[in-house]
């Protein structure tokens, strides 16, 4: 079979054409933004503290707890509260909702500072010391804990 040059010079230029179009293809397309696409918003976890619990003066009670939040975030609260444990020495805990320990939950709805809630909780006998943190949860049920917590001898 003869080769027709004609073909062959026609043949040449489309064949590199045809894989030059492919490398701009498939470089062109990768993952990326315009300046007009909407970014996703970052979570903002709120940021609470732990305050100090308020005792009833003739003693064996606690009456108040206190949460201090120092900013919202943007994420819902749907909760928040105090976890606590009575202990029969200080030694330290894991206070986690769900855990093994109760929680004052507050019924008002949370303002930046601070927020008390009366609670009127009785010490049990033979417990010595009271070890207590803040939580929030928020929206998504994710459970955030303050930075801080108390543990106190009775």
């Amino acid at each position: 079979m003869k080769s027709n040059p004609i073909h062959i010079q026609c043949t040449r230029p489309f064949l590199l054409l045809a894989i030059l179009s492919f490398f701009a293809l498939a470089l062109s397309c990768t993952n990326h933004t315009h300046k007009n696409d909407p970014k996703p918003q970052e979570k903002v976890f709120p940021e609470i503290h732990t305050g100090p619990a308020t005792f009833h003066v003739l003693g064996g009670v606690i009456e108040t707890f206190d949460v201090n939040f120092e900013k919202f975030g943007n994420i819902a609260v749907e909760e928040f509260g105090v976890v606590y444990a009575f202990l029969p020495a200080t030694t330290s805990v894991d206070l986690v909702v769900d855990g093994p320990y109760p929680v004052a939950k507050f019924k008002g709805t949370a303002k930046l500072g601070s927020n008390t809630e009366t609670f009127k909780i009785g010490f049990p006998t033979n417990m010595h010391a009271l070890s207590y943190r803040a939580y929030v949860k928020v929206k998504d049920g994710e459970v955030r804990y303050a930075d801080n917590s108390f543990t106190k001898t009775y």
